[in-house]
């Protein structure tokens, strides 16, 4: 079933000369992942509090204020947990990158990790480069945990 979900974009791909180039990939990365981030960020802006917003309404604030200055703020633990699940998806890619890269200058992190499964390299290599392939994700959970931890009512009370 996903091999029928694959196929246009692999001919679309060919036809437009897209097929084992990088730009081929960077392009389909974020057409697959922007939607799941959308889909996720929705439900949690429509579960914002609107009498939050309407109180900087209130106070003066113009709505783009509204939004940088108390949306914004409301948002950050949101916007900062979507990002690195999708930053994760796009990371751990594999089938894409298979389909569509021949040429190994060009291969993605999974798709080279990938090619060290054969007999001729012993198993623990294999192992090795699943484990470095974690290492960028961890250093950026670790790097935007701060963001992650604030509550929901970070930017609603003043002081």
């Amino acid at each position: 079933m996903i091999f029928l979900y694959n196929f246009p974009i692999y001919i679309a791909f060919s036809v437009l000369g897209l097929r084992n180039t990088i730009l081929g990939i960077v392009m389909i990365y974020p057409v697959t992942t922007i939607p799941v981030a959308l889909y996720m960020l929705q439900g949690y802006f429509r579960g914002l509090p609107g009498e939050i917003e309407e109180a900087g309404l209130m106070d003066g604030l113009s709505r783009l204020q509204v939004l940088w200055k108390i949306t914004l703020p409301l948002s950050l633990p949101a916007l900062v947990s979507v990002s690195l699940y999708v930053f994760m998806i796009a990371w751990n890619e594999f089938l894409l990158a298979f389909m569509l890269l021949d040429d190994p200058s060009k291969f993605t992190l999974t798709r080279g990790v990938s090619m060290l499964n054969n007999s001729e390299i012993p198993r623990q290599h294999l192992m090795a480069g699943a484990v470095i392939a974690t290492v960028p994700i961890m250093a950026l959970f670790l790097g935007l945990e701060r963001f992650m931890t604030k509550g929901l009512a970070a930017g609603s009370v003043k002081g």
